[in-house]
């Protein structure tokens, strides 16, 4: 209970969060003064202008030991009473220079602003990395030298890219681009003695490819600075990761002979559906039952009979936790391109030119799980999609579609409701 604790703001410069009433307008929010203030801000005002702050040197978790923060007016005035402790809320070394930029608060005293932090003995560094790696604040990475060492020795170049890539995400090297210079040739060997590039283009390719793994787990390799120059992304590569995958699912022996155990009604939809998928007739169903009654049992079976005769069928849901019950499922915002915050007027943002709509194109069914979930406009989206990729008007562009749900699970929307209370 005691003492207080005081959770200290961390963000990058102009990233810090805003609230503010939707009646506002963006231009009032933009030109309000006071939402760019906020306690690591005027931290580094302080520094600059308080003498109490500036004689003592205090490091940001420090800071509340001797200064109290007035929400109200976002500001810091001396502190007169009371014992607090000061905690920098934590970050994972996955978010890259958010990371550093509080292992530097953590050591630097009395930092004036951001550019401060990042200069060391009065040379300015490119980024936070490489401000605390000149200030020797991260580790050696001699146990990811002697791992990359021992994968020299029996992997392929092509497991040595993967093995690099998840270094760089989840081992957080002290120097990436040493860890590069000291591989490419292992990591290069395929590429060299498969084509006729030069070394330049060999060392491109390799890149390339490392970028498109890092892409599969949410980063990009110009983070690292490996090399002077940028990398740019492959736009199709993880369009071609998410097709390779929908065309190699492998079905389960078990889901093969999931048709024979269905019950009478679910065996009724299940040929209802298969005569639709492999006659060519368009058909959009939906699979009424409360939960627990086998709804997802018949997805798993028709999914594993479309899937076991070399067709593709895309698993989808609402919600994650339903997506991952089924084989290869994803939601539908994932799946689709939708966006989490919908409109009236927006749109699956998929290029008519993409790898996907290829994918799209060759589905011979889809299941939406969960449907009862999803507001009318995603519905919509899908229907307006899928007519603009088969460019024909028929609902859902003349794909089998089966929606699922239970919407004695879903609670009636009261637009602008508010809470009742009841008394017995």
């Amino acid at each position: 209970m005691t003492p207080t604790v005081y959770h200290l703001q961390l963000h990058l410069e102009g990233h810090q969060f805003i609230s503010f009433k939707s009646s506002e307008t963006v231009n009032r929010i933009l030109n309000n003064p006071m939402i760019r203030k906020t306690m690591l801000t005027e931290f580094f005002a302080m520094n600059r202008t308080n003498e109490h702050a500036i004689a003592m040197q205090l490091l940001y978790k420090e800071f509340p030991e001797h200064f109290v923060w007035s929400p109200g007016y976002r500001t810091w005035t001396r502190r007169q009473k009371r014992n607090v402790i000061g905690r920098v809320v934590t970050c994972h070394p996955t978010e890259g220079e958010r990371y550093y930029l509080r292992l530097l608060l953590m050591n630097v005293r009395g930092p004036k602003s951001y550019k401060d932090l990042r200069t060391v003995s009065e040379v300015p560094c490119s980024t936070f990395r490489e401000s605390a790696e000149k200030r020797k604040l991260l580790y050696c990475s001699n146990s990811l030298i002697e791992c990359m060492l021992e994968a020299v020795s029996y992997q392929m170049p092509y497991s040595l890219r993967r093995l690099f890539a998840t270094l760089l995400v989840y081992c957080n090297p002290a120097d990436p681009k040493k860890l590069w210079e000291m591989f490419e040739d292992s990591m290069s060997e395929d590429f060299k003695h498969l084509s006729d590039f030069e070394e330049k283009g060999v060392r491109h390719k390799v890149l390339s490819h490392i970028n498109d793994i890092l892409h599969s787990m949410g980063h990009d390799i110009n983070e690292y600075k490996l090399i002077p120059k940028n990398i740019r992304a492959s736009e199709t590569a993880k369009d071609a990761k998410d097709i390779h995958f929908e065309r190699n699912i492998i079905v389960s022996e078990q889901d093969l002979l999931l048709p024979k155990r269905l019950n009478v009604q679910q065996l009724r939809s299940y040929n209802t559906i298969i005569d639709r998928v492999f006659s060519g007739k368009q058909g959009t169903f939906f699979v009424d039952g409360p939960g627990g009654t086998g709804k997802t049992f018949l997805y798993r079976a028709l999914l594993a009979t479309i899937r076991s005769q070399g067709f593709i069928a895309l698993a989808t849901a609402t919600s994650g936790v339903a997506a991952s019950i089924l084989p290869g499922g994803r939601t539908a915002h994932s799946r689709f391109k939708m966006p989490i915050d919908i409109d009236d007027n927006f749109r699956c943002n998929i290029s008519k030119q993409s790898l996907l709509v290829c994918l799209i194109r060759d589905v011979k069914l889809i299941v939406w799980d969960e449907a009862s979930m999803a507001k009318k406009n995603i519905i919509e989206a899908l229907d307006t999609l899928l007519r603009d990729i088969m460019d024909v008007d028929t609902m859902f562009g003349g794909k089998v579609v089966v929606f699922g749900g239970d919407f004695r699970q879903t609670l009636p929307v009261v637009r602008n409701g508010k809470k009742k209370r009841f008394y017995l």
